[in-house]
């Protein structure tokens, strides 16, 4: 997957449990991961390739537990994103 972000935002979700890479650039912004790596020797492979210009991508591994609609999904991921130190 690649991904052009120009002024703006992009949010990647992937299961927990498929090894995630994420490579490139941002220039003015961020690229971020969220959650546990817990990719397997076996699991799928996802390569995200960022270029990006006052713009951030934020890549979010989905615990297998959680469960809702998208939104839902969406606050439970932003609730434990602020449980995190720093």
């Amino acid at each position: 997957m690649t991904l052009l972000v120009a002024l703006g935002n992009a949010d990647v979700y992937v299961p927990e449990g498929v090894s995630v890479h994420v490579s490139g650039l941002t220039l003015f912004g961020h690229r971020r991961e969220w959650g546990r790596d817990t990719g397997r020797p076996d699991a799928p492979d996802v390569h995200v390739r960022v270029l990006g210009c006052f713009g951030t991508v934020d890549v979010w591994r989905v615990p297998h537990d959680m469960r809702g609609s998208y939104a839902e999904i969406f606050r439970q991921l932003e609730e434990r994103q602020r449980q995190l130190p720093g």
